[in-house]
């Protein structure tokens, strides 16, 4: 076991030393920079003809799809502008939340003189209600109305934002843009919020000036200008079942030409200026009731000189950034220093990209899939638990609680088997969905509920027609190692698949953009801990044949398969270029080392199960020690997280997985996949000894006596699920995805074993280490161990 740890760390070691380092784009120094937020703004609104400056804007620069995830799950407007200049998740309270609204002005509020510092201390009086809540002002209206009417005070509407229990979550600190710039102007209100802090001069315009000269005079004064551009706003109120946009499409048109105009502006007034100007143009919150997307990015000036697509180590993809990541691009450009609780890494340019329609095009297909990715998932897990307890059900009526089903309903065992064995088939398909272009379709959602049934079907028929059909265990193995290769090849080519598939995440969430998310990285540790177990095994068995030496070598081969597979595994989930998963090191590498004593007959203690906890401490700190030692604007989220550790910062982070974890809890759907697994559990792996219910006494169907399996057999099996029930209850407890993480999981093992069970011949005991005709005759050392019966 220590060569198999040093192995991994060195493995590690040159996994990291082989990244490659970011693309250089030249001095990314300016003199100013100027950001550009349009609420609303969609790539599908570009267009040559009715928004030339935005597109000639696009045309010349580095763009990508910015997710504009706040601190709720639907971003309003001053929810955007706090998350921009905090650059960290944050949110506006509701009214109806504990920290109150802005006050209403008595009057219009004046612009003031350049430099006037706005940093006076917020009144301490108690806050004046808002707009009361009403149906027309559902989702993002009130926000909107607020800006409009409020905001005299910015401080104290920053002070809100901060008092935010959903703020402080995250760790965010509202305002920290303008605090680290010390001087910036704004135009339009909501962009206050962004940098308002005391001691900041502030100064505030209410719209753009119509003369480009006036807009370069606006412009000089500090070295930060925020612009809100907010005309789709104002564009219209969709229709009660509301919109994609949440606009009505004539008054979007006007209003998207009247935005074009004031970029056309803008870019007339920065190249009229002296030295360098970084302009950055982002969509930054959906408008009224429209519905979570993808946005605009756009950055062009110092280090964005070049069409490319813009991406960054916060994302680890191209070509998608986050919101967050505005905020330590211009501190960056302005030679600023960067607070601790600004969570964001700064944007980069990276690959090359066609033509302006063709990137334009591209970047709505990145929209369209992670928009029905995002409205598809809670009835795709509804849909696999319904399916997954449909299987149980099924297979309790056609083979009974212990071996005594009704006859004609035996006669449904190879149905039984088949659907078990779709049921399985799938997790997996929702990855190998993505090899179709369904994005594509006229109707997407349909196109991708079409793709999962067809990859579904296909793993299926790969189970039952290759040449491993005629052995018991082969199509359960095949439909495993299916799944096992398909998650492995997936991250070792940049996980394309786990994007948008239905287990893996998208760009709306913002959760994850690469590597393995926390539902595959469990899936995946369940099938390699079960197929590993079964091919050391096997392997052992074969190397101990024949030699008269107390099955020390089936031990040895048996242990070493099982190292070296889990150390693969381990580089593979945590590696900062491939799998990323932080939680998913410290759930599977315990569970190897675990399967490793089971299999080889080495006793179970509880010194020796806390050394295998610590053993996965010591990799993911290995790990993480390692990615914090690069460059900070190339970190993985298992760097930032030992740089939160010196900072103070790491327990918003850990406070607020494990909120996460009680709210996944309550309120998912896969987490009723929990009590159908018990369910099966129950019936299919109980022990001879198990006291209840006359009908639960006696063995299970998998068991010793009641499987069809010998002995060795269903040793082998067990130690697999015990390894694999330790690794999925520590990846619930220290990932963010709680109990969604074993449920996961679950729908891939326990139709599966339903699947095995509907093989096991109708007669016979296999007790006295005979097997039935189909097993398969795998052994397993017992010597010391507590598991084996």
């Amino acid at each position: 076991m220590r060569r198999a740890a040093v192995l991994l760390l060195a493995a590690l070691a040159v996994l990291l030393a082989g990244a490659p380092p970011a693309p250089a784009a030249g001095d990314p120094s300016a003199d100013r920079v100027l950001v550009v937020g349009v609420p609303g703004l969609v790539w599908s609104d570009l267009d040559p003809e009715a928004t030339p400056a935005l597109w000639e804007l696009a045309d010349t620069s580095p763009v990508g799809a910015v997710s504009v995830r706040a601190a709720r799950s639907t971003t309003c407007l001053l929810d955007g502008w706090a998350t921009l200049g905090a650059g960290n998740r944050a949110r506006f309270p509701a009214p109806d939340e504990a920290a109150p609204p802005v006050p209403l002005p008595t009057v219009p509020l004046p612009g003031e003189a350049p430099g006037t510092d706005a940093g006076a201390p917020p009144s301490q009086e108690p806050v004046p209600a808002g707009p009361p809540a009403s149906p027309e002002l559902s989702h993002c209206g009130l926000q909107e109305r607020l800006a409009q009417v409020g905001l005299a005070d910015p401080l104290t509407a920053v002070r809100a934002v901060s008092e935010d229990s959903a703020t402080a979550r995250f760790g965010a600190e509202p305002g920290a843009l303008g605090a680290a710039v010390g001087c910036a102007t704004v135009v339009g209100r909501a962009a206050s919020l962004a940098v308002a802090a005391p001691g900041v001069g502030l100064t505030r315009e209410e719209a753009l000036p119509g003369d480009p000269a006036a807009v370069a005079a606006l412009l000089e004064p500090c070295p930060l200008t925020l612009v809100s551009l907010d005309g789709l706003v104002d564009a219209g109120v969709p229709a009660p079942e509301g919109s994609e946009t949440g606009t009505e499409p004539g008054s979007r048109a006007a209003a998207l030409a009247g935005i074009d105009e004031d970029v056309a502006r803008l870019r007339a007034a920065v190249a009229a200026l002296p030295g360098e100007t970084l302009l950055l143009l982002q969509g930054v919150s959906e408008v009224n009731d429209g519905r979570p997307q993808l946005h605009v990015s756009i950055a062009s000036g110092p280090g964005f000189a070049e069409p490319g697509w813009l991406t960054s180590a916060s994302t680890g993809r191209a070509p998608f950034t986050q919101l967050i990541d505005v905020a330590p691009t211009v501190l960056r450009a302005l030679d600023a220093e960067r607070p601790a609780s600004v969570n964001g890494q700064p944007l980069t340019v990276t690959g090359e990209r066609g033509s302006t329609a063709e990137a334009v095009a591209a970047l709505e297909r990145a929209n369209t899939a992670a928009v029905t990715h995002h409205r598809s998932t809670g009835t795709f897990f509804a849909g696999l638990v319904a399916v997954d307890a449909a299987v149980v059900v099924l297979g309790l009526l056609v083979l009974g609680l212990r071996r005594g089903a009704h006859a004609r309903l035996a006669r449904l065992r190879p149905v039984l088997g088949l659907v078990a064995l779709a049921a399985a088939a799938l997790p997996v398909a929702t990855h190998l969905a993505g090899l179709l272009p369904w994005e594509r379709a006229g109707s997407p959602r349909w196109a991708l509920a079409g793709s999962v049934l067809l990859a579904a079907a296909a793993v299926t028929a790969l189970a039952l027609l290759g040449p491993w059909r005629r052995r018991r265990l082969g199509p359960p193995l095949a439909v495993l190692g299916t799944t096992v290769a398909t998650l492995v090849g997936d991250v070792l080519a940049g996980s394309p698949l786990e994007l948008d598939g239905l287990l893996g995440y998208d760009a709306i969430v913002a959760g994850r953009f690469t590597g393995y998310g926390n539902l595959t990285s469990g899936l995946l540790a369940a099938g390699a801990l079960v197929g590993t177990a079964v091919v050391a095994a096997a392997l052992g068995r074969r190397a101990g044949a024949g030699r008269d030496d107390g099955g020390r070598r089936q031990r040895r081969v048996t242990g070493a398969v099982v190292l070296g597979a889990g150390a693969v595994t381990t580089v593979l989930v945590g590696a900062p270029g491939l799998g990323r998963d932080f939680g998913g090191v410290l759930a599977a590498l315990p569970g190897f080392l675990l399967l490793a004593m089971l299999l080889t007959g080495v006793r179970v203690t509880l010194v020796r199960l806390a050394a295998v906890l610590a053993a996965g401490v010591v990799a993911v700190g290995a790990l993480a020690v390692l990615d914090w030692t690069r460059p900070a604007d190339e970190r993985s989220h298992l760097g930032r997280f030992v740089e939160q550790l010196l900072t103070g910062e790491a327990w918003t982070v850990v406070s607020r997985k494990a909120q996460a974890n009680v709210d996944i809890l309550l309120g998912s759907a896969l987490s009723w996949v929990l009590p159908v697994a018990l369910v099966a559990a129950l019936w299919l792996v109980r022990s001879r000894r198990s006291r209840g219910p006359g009908l639960l006494r006696g063995p299970g169907l998998l068991r010793d006596g009641g499987s069809g399996l010998a002995p060795a057999d269903a040793a082998v099996l067990r130690a697999g699920l015990v390894a694999a029930a330790l690794s999925l209850a520590l990846g619930a407890a220290v990932n963010d995805s709680g109990v969604a993480l074993p449920a996961t999981a679950a729908a891939l093992l326990v139709p599966l074993l339903v699947a095995l069970a509907s093989t096991a011949p109708r007669g016979g005991n296999v007790a006295d280490g005979t097997a039935g005709e189909d097993a398969e005759g795998v052994t397993v050392g017992s010597r010391g161990s507590t598991w084996n019966t």
